[in-house]
């Protein structure tokens, strides 16, 4: 794949957000909020109907295209394995740190 992109940087105090393998080593940093495909589909139900038109093209396209997305990119990529802090975000109002660093 090749991409044409400049290059700049961020001040001390930003926090970007991003996950490519290769980029690893330029982190302080890593966090991996961890959810479900159900609870991505339930939230994606809730925020996207009127973005699609109805539940079930919310569903058709979540299940065609996002949720197999996001299972190539956790094989491949293994986020939570490499994340400095892993947090169970299944539950916004209650989330749950997995892993902090000491």
């Amino acid at each position: 794949m090749s991409t044409s992109a400049s290059w700049s940087f961020a001040p001390r105090a930003s926090t970007p957000i991003a996950d490519r393998g290769e980029l690893r080593g330029c982190w302080d940093r890593t966090v991996f909020l961890q959810i479900s495909p159900d609870e991505s589909l339930r939230r994606a139900w809730e925020r996207d109907v009127a973005l699609f038109g109805s539940p079930a093209a919310v569903r058709e396209r979540y299940q065609a295209r996002y949720l197999p997305g996001q299972e190539l990119y956790r094989a491949a990529a293994a986020p939570a394995d490499h994340a400095d802090v892993l947090i169970d975000h299944e539950h916004p109002h209650a989330p749950h740190v997995l892993r902090w660093p000491a």
